[in-house]
């Protein structure tokens, strides 16, 4: 009787145990209903939609300046399950808005869709509201053209059904926009091998196919996913047009006030700036009565800093500026103020942004290597922070560690743009460097603090090339900038997307800093290698802040022809006094003031185009020896025991508007671990002529000649040694090596600027 009651009693625990777990696993079942029918991978991307109203329609803003068109991406929702086969109509009517938001005119576009095909040949799509997976179907999409995007300023949307079956229609909105101007030949290397591969499927079909050169060198484009009313989130987090569904349906509250996103935030902690490349003049409109303060900086710092006056400008919002040449302005606020910039000239007014990983305790940033690659990590994190730089090998096994101490301060112009669209302070970015070995597979950076990474490579023997100039730098169809370095998307990157921990900080250019050297250049001789040889007359302006030396008699200064005379007799007998003048654009000439006489001097007065001398006054013309370097010809110079901080080239050519291709290498030893400086190994250079200095040989027959800026090539601290530096030049050109020291050469020597 014992075991029988034994018995019961276990049938009846089997039974309630039987009907828990069913009970649980039917709720878990339900829980993950939403869960997309394919199995989740990292490589999946969630996409934002929103739904359309019948009634109030969603507003989409945008750059009218960046944007070339517009793409509408569009998904029906359906009441049940329906026949594949079975076309189902819907419409969107959009109208094209200008700065009011008042419509310039309205269209109408009509769809026919049908449902997607849940089967693992074609890319699932899948629409997640509340948690239930809803009937989605295929995606349609149609574009606005530039031509109907002059003169508009927003997109607005409104759903207008067609069938009775469609729940309703969800939408995405992207603008194809113009990459950074600075970076359009650079930017599609940087770009995920995925996500290239991506594009170049998408950008190669139809309306928006780009030409054979864009694909060769770069694509100029990319698409940015716009939000409704210029909410964030979306515009600045990066896109791929081909995801990976689900979507998850999302609505917004425009009850909270909104930020435009492409205004310019100022307040009494944040600056902005705006580069200038060529002589413009700025417009610029205010959301409120502040004052603003606009300074001019110019980026070689031959001029001072002046403030910009501006007055009103067509429209009583609008002002504009004074005719700027070529420069950086900031505009700064003690006020919160927001300001939209364009130029004069309707060149489009770009921003940049710049994405980070928010590593944390929670989690950590991994990123995969190539080996004997080198390594470039930004961090951003608030004072006495510690992050840790792992290296790992193929297996997995830690090769290198290094610690970073990092005392953060507060950038007056970089800033994160929240959610809400209000503007954040963040930290200045501090650059690190790392050359890994050939065992290297895998990288790995942790911190117990919340901080924001960002992680660029190289191969150190990949090519560096950039054009150089002083004002305009004309781009020309043989020549592409190729950047130094290239982003790395983190192996982790879903996991940084989905916990909202990729961070878009949208950056602006600083002020040059003012940085008084106390170090000398000295001219190396090269009648050795080179031995054409001669001696210029180079005007050479001096940076606004350097302080002021006495005169050598290597300097000069121009003189009014008919004061030769009269200067001339003040000339001290003490000192050595030397005329040079030129008598046409192609022949110039030296005297010593000793060998002459006054009937010379009277012809030189009357014939003379123009006369210098080197006895008194101010004397900003520099007598410099020059050397004749061949075309393809390379020159070596060796650093067997002296290490120079840097080795500045000065070139010049005897042909006008001649750009110049410029290869610089060095062979060096590097240091190991993290260095807060990186030396690139090789740079290949195209100088265009300069207009900022002025130069002649002293020849009686052929004095012509052009300056291009001058290129500094640091030795910084991450080499240990340096063995030598080689150049070479496409052209045949006149160059002068000035060596940096820190100790000043006792032997006399021609004078020497670094400035230009």
């Amino acid at each position: 009787m014992q075991f029988i009651k034994r018995f019961f009693k276990l049938i009846v625990l089997l039974t309630l145990l039987i009907t828990a777990g069913f009970s649980l696993f039917s709720f878990y079942l339900w829980l993950k209903s939403a869960e997309p029918i394919t199995a989740r991978s990292d490589d999946e991307t969630r996409s934002n939609v929103q739904w359309l109203s019948t009634e109030k329609p969603l507003i989409f803003a945008y750059s009218p300046s960046r944007t070339r068109s517009i793409r509408v991406l569009s998904n029906a929702i359906f009441q049940q399950q329906l026949n594949l086969d079975t076309p189902i109509n819907y419409a969107i009517e959009y109208s094209l808005n200008d700065e009011q938001n008042k419509p310039i005119k309205t269209r109408i576009y009509h769809h026919a869709t049908k449902l997607t095909p849940a089967d693992d040949e074609h890319q699932i799509k899948q629409i997640i509201e509340q948690r239930e997976a809803l009937h989605v179907s295929s995606g349609q999409s149609f574009y606005i053209s530039s031509q109907q995007l002059e003169g508009v300023f927003s997109i607005s949307l409104r759903l207008i059904p067609e069938d009775p079956n469609v729940k309703g229609v969800v939408v995405r909105v992207h603008a194809k926009t113009i990459n950074n101007a600075q970076d359009q030949d650079s930017a599609w290397l940087k770009l995920p091998i995925e996500r290239r591969e991506r594009a170049t499927n998408y950008l190669s079909l139809g309306v928006n196919a780009l030409s054979e050169s864009e694909m060769s060198s770069a694509v100029a484009f990319k698409w940015l996913k716009l939000a409704p009313q210029g909410i964030p989130s979306i515009d600045f987090k990066s896109d791929i047009l081909y995801e990976t569904l689900p979507y998850n349906v999302v609505t917004y509250d425009f009850s909270q006030q909104q930020l435009n996103l492409d205004d310019y935030y100022t307040d009494q902690h944040l600056c902005a700036s705006i580069k200038i490349e060529q002589p413009d003049s700025l417009i610029f409109t205010q959301n409120n009565t502040a004052k603003i303060d606009l300074v001019w900086y110019d980026l070689h710092q031959f001029v001072a800093p002046k403030t910009v006056s501006f007055g009103q400008y067509e429209q009583t919002t609008q002002f504009i500026t004074e005719p700027l040449l070529p420069g950086l302005v900031t505009i700064c606020s003690t006020q919160s103020t927001l300001t939209n910039w364009s130029f004069k000239s309707m060149q489009p007014l770009l921003t940049s942004q710049d994405g980070f990983y928010k590593i944390s305790e929670t989690i950590n940033a991994r990123y995969t290597l190539e080996a004997n690659s080198d390594i470039n990590i930004e961090l951003r994190a608030p004072r006495n922070s510690q992050a840790i730089v792992v290296v790992y090998d193929i297996n997995k096994k830690e090769i290198e560690r290094f610690n970073v101490f990092y005392d953060g301060e507060t950038s007056q112009f970089d800033r994160i743009i929240l959610d809400t669209t209000q503007r954040q302070l963040t930290k200045k970015a501090k650059a690190l460097y790392l050359r890994v070995g050939e065992k290297a597979a895998s990288l790995e950076v942790i911190s117990n603090q919340p901080a924001l990474i960002r992680v660029k490579s190289r191969n150190s023997d990949f090519n560096y090339q950039r054009t150089v100039c002083h004002t305009v730098c004309e781009e020309t169809p043989d020549f592409y900038n190729i950047a130094a370095w290239y982003e790395q998307q983190a192996d982790n990157h879903y996991s940084f997307t989905d916990n909202d921990a990729y961070i878009n900080i949208r950056v602006f250019e600083e002020p040059p800093e003012v940085i008084i050297e106390d170090t000398f250049y000295q001219s190396r001789e090269l009648f050795s290698v080179l031995p054409i040889s001669n001696v210029a007359l180079i005007n050479s302006p001096k940076k606004y802040f350097a302080p002021l030396t006495e005169p050598t008699p290597f300097n000069y200064e121009k003189v009014q022809s008919h004061l030769l005379i009269q200067t001339s007799a003040q000339a001290p007998d003490t000192i050595a006094a030397n005329i040079v003048y030129q008598e046409n654009k192609n022949s110039a000439k030296e005297i010593d003031l000793k060998d002459t006489d006054f009937n010379n001097l009277t012809h030189i007065k009357t014939t003379a185009k123009a006369i210098y001398q080197n006895w008194q006054g101010p004397r900003p013309w520099i007598k410099q020896r020059l050397y004749k370097l061949a075309a393809n010809k390379t020159l070596t110079l060796n650093y067997p025991s002296l290490r120079p901080k840097s080795v500045v080239v000065k070139a010049y050519s005897s042909k006008i508007n001649q750009p110049v291709i410029l290869n610089i290498a060095q062979s060096a030893r590097y240091q190991r671990g993290l260095t807060d400086e990186y030396s690139l190994k090789s740079k290949r250079l195209r100088l265009l002529p300069s207009a900022l200095s002025d130069a002649f040989l002293i020849h009686p027959k052929d004095s012509t000649l052009y300056a291009y800026p001058a290129i500094t090539n640091q030795i910084t601290s991450d080499i240990r040694a340096i063995n030598d530096i080689t150049l070479s030049s496409d052209k045949t050109i006149w160059i002068a090596i000035l060596e940096e020291y820190e100790n000043e050469e006792q032997r006399i020597r021609w004078w020497n600027d670094e400035t230009l």
